[in-house]
């Protein structure tokens, strides 16, 4: 199968320099290189939706997509948002859904299962099903959508001494009142909404869906095809396939053991999931963010009391006064009890609420930029014992260099 980019390259659609700042940053902050193109304005949702299409041999949408409240009622939220569908309209016994990747067919067979239903896969962009998500069942997805500015190299940030002390922890009464008063106020750097590009005039001349392999249509093609093919086929079985269950969350690790596990690294979760480990091995919960333009966003997340989806709920501003503007702006770590700034009581009422005694944190660099910041503690009360912090700033510099074979492979 062709590469994304090299079809886009091949179509006239971007160069090959845009596809280039667009893999450094998906290896750096993750997500599809089609949400990075998009991201870096490289292409326009409805260019990568039809070349999904071509790629992937089946229909796409784009824009601002109508789904039918029978076809919703069907498929629970926990269920949409583990597989990463939503259901898009029910006709008899077959239920067309939007996702990302139709090739994935386990998760399609899964949800056969679930709901007795034939399941037909119309592609979406990642960020397009994201917004679906949000929309209709008011969840934010750990993957990334069109969220942040574009990666691009840029002046070094006004340099900042780390903040080693500070006034001592909040009171519970002061915490209280804080918490409720941050809680009533937006964060800052919310997504925007998509906004639709407009379709094109007219509606054009229904193909069948088999014509579609390889094809670029339009989303008025892709709905008269799929009501044209429910009307003219019969209703078939279900197949069903169970997913293998997800493991337990994996031991610690010593720092010897995770900067040999860093050498074979193949991916940026690995990487995520070898540090948070080492940083078990030294307080009870750690959480890594991912550093972009204004803000830190939850990456993954494990200890007392963390998950993944406590990590996806996290949103830092740094244009605020906070342990994550201080690390970021110094690319100096931090180690002492957090200061009384709105920024860091919102995110400790994100992990569960109640403040440590210490907190760390240190900056992780790719290309010479804050890429992540790595956050632990001993929990709510607790002083974090100190003397594994030298490893983990040792550690910083081996994850740097993790970034930068990923980044060669990915050319």
């Amino acid at each position: 199968m062709a590469r994304l980019g090299e079809m886009l390259v091949k179509g006239g659609i971007c160069t090959g320099a845009l596809v280039d700042e667009a893999l450094e940053a998906q290896v750096i902050y993750g997500g599809r290189i089609g949400t990075n193109l998009l991201e870096i304005g490289a292409v326009k949702e409805e260019q990568l939706a039809q070349a999904l299409s071509a790629q992937l041999g089946a229909p796409a949408l784009w824009g601002d997509i109508g789904v039918s409240d029978d076809a919703l009622a069907l498929v629970r939220g926990d269920l949409a948002e583990r597989l990463g569908i939503v259901p898009l309209r029910l006709e008899g016994k077959k239920l067309v859904v939007l996702t990302a990747d139709p090739r994935d067919l386990r998760r399609l067979d899964e949800l056969a299962f679930a709901t007795g239903k034939d399941v037909k896969a119309v592609v979406v962009v990642e960020s397009r099903l994201s917004e679906q998500l949000t929309r209709h069942y008011g969840m934010r997805r750990v993957e990334r959508g069109v969220q942040v500015q574009p990666f691009r190299a840029t002046a070094r940030p006004h340099q900042e001494g780390p903040q080693v002390g500070g006034p001592d922890l909040m009171d519970e009464a002061d915490f209280a009142a804080l918490y409720d008063r941050a809680s009533s106020t937006p964060v800052p750097g919310q997504a925007p909404t998509l906004t639709p590009p407009p379709l094109p005039g007219g509606r054009p001349a229904v193909t069948p869906p088999d014509a579609f392999r390889g094809a670029l249509v339009t989303n008025d093609q892709v709905l008269a095809a799929l009501q044209q093919e429910a009307e003219r086929e019969a209703d078939r079985g279900s197949i069903a396939v169970r997913l293998t269950p997800v493991s337990a969350e994996a031991p610690p690790l010593s720092f010897d053991e995770a900067a040999q596990a860093l050498a074979g690294v193949s991916d940026r979760d690995a990487i995520a999931r070898i540090v948070l480990r080492c940083a078990l091995s030294r307080c009870r919960r750690a959480l890594l963010l991912t550093v972009r333009g204004h803000r830190a966003d939850g990456w993954e997340a494990m200890g007392e009391g963390l998950s993944p989806q406590t990590a996806a709920m996290v949103r830092v501003s740094l244009d605020h006064p906070g342990v994550f503007q201080t690390v970021a702006r110094s690319r100096s770590h931090f180690l002492g009890p957090l200061q009384k700034t709105e920024a860091n009581v919102r995110f400790l009422r994100a992990l569960g609420g109640g403040a440590p005694k210490t907190s760390f944190a240190m900056p992780i660099l790719a290309r010479g930029r804050v890429v992540n910041v790595l956050y632990a503690d001993d929990g709510r009360g607790r002083v974090l014992d100190s003397s594994g912090v030298g490893e983990l700033l040792i550690l910083a510099t081996r994850i740097s260099q993790s970034y930068d074979v990923l980044l060669s492979r990915a050319r």
